[in-house]
């Protein structure tokens, strides 16, 4: 079957869903996640035990759910579309 997934730890902050996760290319230790919460968090990953990552900044703005989040391909700039029919970046 090959390799099995393992679980590193959690990262809670966002107070809905996860609607969507976003990785930055080169790889650094930052993520960014959407949420029906109506907020994206960009997240520091610290990769301890249970903690694996810290909030760094919370994104507001969206009337209604984030449904998505994506990052440009230099890490600079999330791009999130929501219910309310708009895109922010």
């Amino acid at each position: 079957m090959g390799e099995s997934l393992v679980l590193r730890g959690t990262m809670r902050a966002h107070t809905d869903w996860v609607t969507a996760i976003a990785t930055p290319i080169d790889n650094s230790d930052m993520i960014v996640t959407a949420s029906r919460d109506k907020s994206i968090i960009l997240w520091n990953l610290t990769k301890e035990d249970k903690v694996y990552g810290l909030p760094h900044r919370r994104v507001t703005g969206h009337s209604h759910f984030v449904q998505d989040v994506v990052l440009s391909s230099d890490g600079q700039f999330a791009l999130s579309g929501s219910w309310d029919g708009e895109l922010r970046l």
